[in-house]
């Protein structure tokens, strides 16, 4: 009995490959009719194993093929065949298959489905491919991870202080820069300060929350640039998580602030800074990312520190303003 495809056929269950591509025979045929079925077979690539099957399909055994070509014409399959041989199904775990390729050493095992029908056979060099593709994007994304926080993957490679230092300090002057506005904002809002000190007991939460919020979107859009996303839905998701955010964090601190200090005008001049800086963030975090890729600028290596640098200063600037506004209108 001959049971093979002329045509190489890759499918992927349970995150594993197995080809359709392989040699079958009956177990009640001789090694030499399984021989000329080997030799009149049109499958290309190596054969490494002579499958045995028996009537209904089902996987009965498996003959090494040096071992098919050595034996006696007249000899059975079925006396020179491995019985219960190691098998895997379609719904054995990638990780499975990958330590059985490393226990066994096996260079092919043979793949059945339910009713333990031979249906394929997964190769070990298609899990070299895979496992390969695997940590390259695994790679990829601790390359873009680290890039985020302003420290690129090669300084884990070949690490020296002066590298080091020449590889994270670029990203450090947007925090630099950032922090020079944010003190010149204060700078301009003194008045402000010295006249409502509890104005800046809530200056760390705001620029928190809006820096945290801007590192979640630009991770996430890092994410969906090689997807097939679109962007504007991507804009538009973000923006909403973030109006959503907001609002919560916003009518948190109003109740936390106005139990507090009992200022209503300042505790809704703190709720809508929140408000309206983590809305900021959150499209800066999404926009610029889709922007620099549309520039042919890296999107991962400016896209983070640029995007707090904004936030920063576009927080406290709208902080100080309306706190300003509302304190000097209504105390």
């Amino acid at each position: 009995m001959r049971f093979h495809n002329k045509h190489k056929i890759i499918k992927k269950h349970s995150e594993f490959k197995y080809s359709t591509e392989m040699f079958a025979v009956s177990e009640d045929n001789t090694a030499q009719t399984a021989f000329e079925l080997l030799r009149g077979s049109n499958l290309s690539g190596n054969i490494f194993y002579c499958y045995v099957i028996d009537k209904e399909g089902k996987l009965t055994g498996i003959i090494p093929l040096r071992k098919l070509i050595t034996a006696p014409w007249g000899t059975m399959v079925s006396d020179i065949m491995v019985r219960n041989p190691i098998r895997l199904t379609t719904q054995t775990p990638f990780d499975t298959v990958l330590e059985y390729f490393l226990i066994y050493k096996f260079l092919a095992f043979p793949v059945v489905d339910e009713q333990g029908k031979l249906i394929g056979i997964a190769r070990a060099n298609d899990f070299i491919e895979d496992t390969i593709t695997i940590e390259e994007k695994l790679e990829q994304a601790r390359d873009n991870l680290l890039k985020i926080i302003g420290i690129k993957l090669e300084e884990f490679r070949k690490p020296s202080i002066f590298k080091s230092t020449f590889l994270r300090f670029p990203y450090l002057l947007f925090n630099i820069l950032s922090g020079l506005t944010c003190a010149f904002i204060t700078n301009l809002f003194s008045n402000t300060v010295d006249k409502f000190v509890f104005v800046a007991f809530f200056i760390t939460i705001i620029l928190g929350l809006a820096e945290s919020m801007g590192t979640q979107a630009v991770a996430v859009t890092l994410s969906s640039l090689e997807k097939t996303i679109r962007m504007k839905r991507l804009v538009l998701y973000e923006t909403l998580v973030g109006a959503k955010i907001g609002m919560l964090c916003g009518g948190i601190l109003y109740l936390v602030s106005f139990l507090w200090l009992w200022e209503q005008a300042f505790s809704i001049a703190l709720s809508l800074t929140i408000l309206f800086s983590i809305l900021t963030a959150s499209f800066l975090g999404c926009m610029l990312p889709i922007l620099f890729k549309k520039m042919g600028i890296n999107p991962t290596h400016a896209s983070c520190p640029l995007v707090l640098a904004i936030a920063d200063v576009v927080s406290l600037t709208s902080y100080f303003s309306l706190g300003t506004y509302l304190l000097n209108q209504f105390i």
